[in-house]
């Protein structure tokens, strides 16, 4: 009986074990992102059954797993999926990681549509609003930099408000536009300027033709396909942002000081040039007095949210920075309104509107101290000219009359006041289950005021005309309307897209521009419209421009896939352009892609290493318009508004017509180890014939004819790497790399002409540009540098026979180097420990060449301008031993362009290190907030480079001052630009 009860005690006590055992457990917490902001919609999972819920607004959970064992499975499109053990926990909270796989299940927005990453065939970089948040950048374009494998971005100069100079694998054009196409919520632009990188949802550039295609005669250098942010379902939320910074230059150079100057002075232009009063009077260190401590200041705030039928997206932004070189700001205000509103089951309308006004008080830079240029002013003004003389104007230079840097400061005003409108309204009809019909309507307006004027005392220029004004008042409208229809089919394995489109784009564009001159010394200090009012010379009949264009398309695209496996796709733009005489207006765009998911396969199945693995290849055609004027195909005449007199002032050819690329494209992309490893591999071959050419005539009324006459070629090879180093609960680190390679090279100018050699001018010294058949572009000319003559101090240089002469001939000449890089990167390590977060950002370019303009002017030691201090190891008596010259009074023969000013261009830079603190769960509860953080940041840190100028990064004959030729052949030339600045930030991010 005893033996009975205890098994029957046992019994129960193993049934009582496995009761508890089968309890079942609760489990809540709370999803973010990287940022700290709650992500409503996140699936989560018990793996192995089938329960499941999804988090709501504020990113919270609760189940109730069978087992406090179980696992839970954490998923949300374009975040990595995970996989968290319970063991025991009550309480998991979770920071979700965005997918780092170009195969997951995130989507891309591509030309009209978006596509599942996996299912891509064409080549393609995304970046995120993650890593655009990680980044305090001011134009929106800077946020592909070192980001997207192929690109290369150059800032121009680095004032407020520069332009940039972007590439996406290489140039393709000689005298049209090299720019990548931008579409911006589906409305394509060719400027990004005034939109607020706070607003950006994505970005994806699109390289290859099998990508760019759909855009037809505007995409042969490449699409940026930007996406602003939207509201989504769900609580409201507030997002605010901040940051306050100061600017310094990276470097300053080293320039004589007064006693320095006094003798090198003295000994160039004879004895007494330079006294011991006038060094004891001034001893003035110009970039001291030129260069400031600037300020960055940037808030942007943004409400969203929304319900089932309507979503919003409100913003308003403020920028301010002054610039490190007096007087240079930027200014700029920008408001956005994203709505979208579900009308019917069948009917969606939305709107994205972006309104933007930019203040921009410019400097001149880029040019020599004549035409105002304030570096080199700074840079090659003695010290001891006084900074007023006794009159009260400021001082000049006695050997040339040349104010110093104070005249290019105070006594020159360049004013933009730019003002822009975005808008469009779209119209989604969902009429049957995989028919969507979409009909969308847009326009940009821009508004332009550029406002200059001499002082008739502070400056040469202006005394000479007794004060001068300029005004240029320019106005634009483009507008858009697309209609789009896209079919989805699914049939067992078989997945089917088409798409159908029809649009057309006008532009209508007005400039006037006033001068005026002879200004009564006593109203200088009055405002712009008082001063030409009351001018003595004014324009009587100010020149009007007005230039209209229209461009009318037809598209098509069809998808299809066997199970993800097997993918297919092909693209048809037919444009119809007006830049372009009559019956040469029509041309159609195809490209043709496939992939093949290798990972997929059978024989793949036991290769566990291996995630994803995908082969694919594109082949497709482009064109280029941009950069071409509305009446480039026409033949133009000049009337005089006074006389009535004509003059030719244009000979176009009618056969004009766009610039056309081939480019094939073979890529792999492949993920490894659970995911933890990302590759992409992209080599391409870019064929460009019709290549728009300013070819020299002579014989002719005019110096040159536009003709379609070049060819140009790009082979690239692209790389990106991304890994997962380390993921756990309280620390992870991320690391993301990639790098282009590029080879340019032009097969062909013009019948006949194998070169052309008038680029890149260095005042006074000719022009260290050739372009040149069988050579890329910004391929240096010029002379080999061969030491020094002990017995004379004259420059040596190597003549055509090997000899080596102090008068070289032309004949002389020889290419001596490129601005292009080999090769250019990028690199991001992120690190996330608790609450802290480190991000550093290193970007750099190799194997590129720069022209020192500066050093001419500082080492060519002919005249009075102050010199660097490297002269002072110049030769001064036959028998010295140097690599510097001796003074020539008068002569360029010992700085003429050659070896001497070419320097090494490459750089590694740390642009950009971020630390931030997200505020613990506990403290944002107590104080209300749905997330909070502080950051500090430093761009520009330091810089890895042997080029001896202020910068690397440096493009002087980049800006809109300069014909388009120079601006795509002229490169790597430094020529007293406004230096790159250091800059330290401190920054609040607050969510509510």
């Amino acid at each position: 009986m005893k033996q009975k009860i205890s098994l029957l005690t046992s019994f129960l006590l193993a049934v009582c074990f496995m009761a508890f055992a089968q309890t079942p457990a609760s489990v809540k917490g709370v999803v973010k992102d990287s940022t700290g902001n709650p992500i409503s919609g996140v699936t989560v999972r018990v793996v192995g059954t089938g329960q499941g819920i999804v988090t709501n607004t504020q990113g919270e959970y609760q189940l109730r797993p069978a087992s406090a064992q179980a696992t839970l499975e954490f998923s949300f499109v374009g975040y990595e999926t995970q996989l968290i053990p319970m063991n025991g926990r009550t309480q998991i909270d979770l920071v979700m990681l965005q997918s780092t796989s170009s195969l997951g299940e995130a989507v891309v927005v591509i030309g009209y549509g978006a596509q599942r990453k996996k299912d891509l065939t064409g080549s393609v970089s995304v970046i995120s609003a993650a890593d655009i948040a990680n980044r305090p950048i001011v134009n929106a374009g800077e946020a592909l930099q070192g980001k997207a494998a192929g690109v290369q971005v150059t800032s121009v100069s680095g004032k407020p408000g520069a332009v940039l100079s972007i590439r996406v694998r290489g140039s393709s054009s000689i005298s049209a536009g090299n720019e990548p196409l931008y579409v911006v919520d589906g409305i394509p632009m060719t400027d990004i300027a005034a939109f607020s990188p706070n607003d950006i949802e994505s970005v994806s550039v699109l390289k290859d033709a099998a990508s760019t295609a759909i855009y037809g005669t505007r995409a042969a250098n490449g699409v940026v396909v930007i996406t602003t942010k939207k509201g989504k379902k769900g609580q409201s939320r507030i997002d605010f942002t901040s940051y306050f910074g100061t600017s310094t230059p990276t470097r300053k150079l080293h320039m004589l000081n007064a006693k320095q100057y006094q003798e090198y002075a003295n000994e160039t232009l004879g004895a007494g040039t330079v006294t011991d009063a006038m060094v004891q009077a001034n001893d003035i260190n110009w970039q001291d007095e030129v260069f400031r401590t600037g300020t960055q200041q940037n808030y942007q705030l943004a409400l969203s949210g929304g319900n089932d039928k309507t979503q919003h997206y409100i913003s308003l932004g403020y920028t301010n920075q002054k610039g490190m070189v007096k007087p240079a700001t930027y200014e700029r205000f920008n408001a956005r309104v994203n709505l979208s509103s579900k009308i019917k089951d069948w009917l969606t309308v939305s709107t994205s509107t972006l309104m933007s006004r930019e203040h921009i008080n410019d400097v001149t830079d880029n040019a020599g101290v004549a035409r105002g240029g304030v570096v080199l002013s700074a840079l090659t003004t003695p010290p001891t000219v006084p900074m007023y003389d006794a009159q009260g104007r400021i001082g000049q230079n006695p050997q040339t009359g040349w104010e110093n840097p104070l005249g290019a400061i105070i006594g020159r005003d360049n004013k933009f006041l730019n003002d822009r409108i975005v808008s469009n309204v779209g119209f989604d009809f969902n009429l049957l289950k995989g028919l969507v019909v979409q009909s969308r309507f847009g326009l940009d307006y821009k508004n332009n005021d550029n406002k200059g004027s001499t002082d008739p005392i502070y400056t040469q220029a202006g005394r000479n005309a007794r004060g001068s004004l300029s005004e240029r008042l320019s106005k634009e409208l483009v507008w858009l309307s697309e209609q789009t229809i896209t079919f989805t089919q699914n049939w067992n394995k078989h997945n089917f897209s088409a798409l159908g489109g029809w649009s057309v784009q006008d532009s209508h564009y007005e400039e006037t521009y006033l001068t005026a001159s002879v200004i009564d010394s006593q109203y200088r200090f009055s405002d712009w419209s008082r001063r030409y009012a009351l001018a003595q010379n004014k324009t009587t009949a100010p020149a009007r421009t007005i230039k209209e264009w229209g461009l009318m398309s037809y598209f098509a695209r069809f998808s299809y896939d066997y199970a993800g496996k097997y993918l297919f796709q092909a693209n048809m733009r037919v444009d119809q352009s007006s830049k372009f005489a009559p019956g040469n207006r029509t041309a159609a765009f195809p490209s043709f892609s496939a992939g093949w998911r290798i990972s997929d396969e059978a024989f793949m199945k036991n290769v566990r290493a291996v995630n994803d693995l995908k082969l694919r290849a594109s082949w497709g055609k482009n064109g280029n318009q941009e950069g071409i004027d509305s009446y480039d195909y026409l033949s133009l005449n000049k009337i005089d508004p006074t006389t009535g007199a004509v003059d030719i002032n244009t000979i176009a050819p009618q056969t004009l017509t766009w610039e056309k690329t081939t480019q094939t494209n073979i890529g792999i992309d492949a993920t490894f180890l659970n995911r933890r490893l990302t590759f992409t591999a992209d080599f391409y071959v870019k064929n460009t014939k019709d290549v728009l050419v300013k070819v020299p005539v002579s014989g002719q009324i005019v110096s040159s004819l536009l003709l379609n006459s070049g060819s140009m070629r790009n082979i690239g090879q692209e790389f990106m790497l991304s890994s997962r180093n380390i993921v756990k609960k309280d620390l992870t680190w991320t690391t993301d790399f990639n790098i282009a390679f590029n080879q340019n090279k032009v097969l062909k100018i013009a019948d006949g002409i194998g070169e052309l050699t008038a680029f890149g001018e260095i005042y006074e010294k000719g022009n260290a540009i050739v372009l040149k058949e069988g050579y890329g572009l910004g391929q240096f000319i010029g002379y080999v540098a061969a030491g020094v003559d002990p017995a004379t101090g004259l420059q040596l240089y190597q003549a055509g026979d090997g000899s080596k002469v102090t008068e070289p001939k032309p004949s002389d000449r020889r290419l001596i180097g490129s601005a292009q890089p080999k090769f250019v990167y990028g690199m991001t390590n992120a690190v996330s420990y608790k609450n802290f977060d480190l991000s550093v950002f290193i970007q750099g370019s190799q194997g590129n060449k720069i022209y020192n303009g500066v050093r001419v002017e500082t080492e060519g030691m002919k005249d009075s301008r102050n010199q660097s201090t490297a002269i002072l190891s110049r030769w001064r008596k036959p028998g010295d031993v140097t690599n510097m010259p001796g003074v020539l009074a008068g002569s360029d023969n010992n700085a003429l362009i050659s070896t001497r000013f070419l320097e090494n261009g490459s750089y590694l830079r740390f642009r950009t290190i971020t630390l931030s603190y997200r505020l613990g769960e506990s403290l944002i509860e107590r104080i209300g907030f749905r997330s909070a953080s502080i950051y500090v940041s430093a761009q520009n840190l330091f810089t890895i480079t042997k080029y001896t100028g202020f910068d690397p990064e440096v493009n002087s004959y980049g800006s809109s001052n300069n014909t388009q030729d120079n601006r795509n052949v002229s490169l790597g030339i430094d020529y007293g630009a406004y230096p790159q600045a250091k800059i330290f930030l401190v920054g609040l991010n607050i969510g509510l």
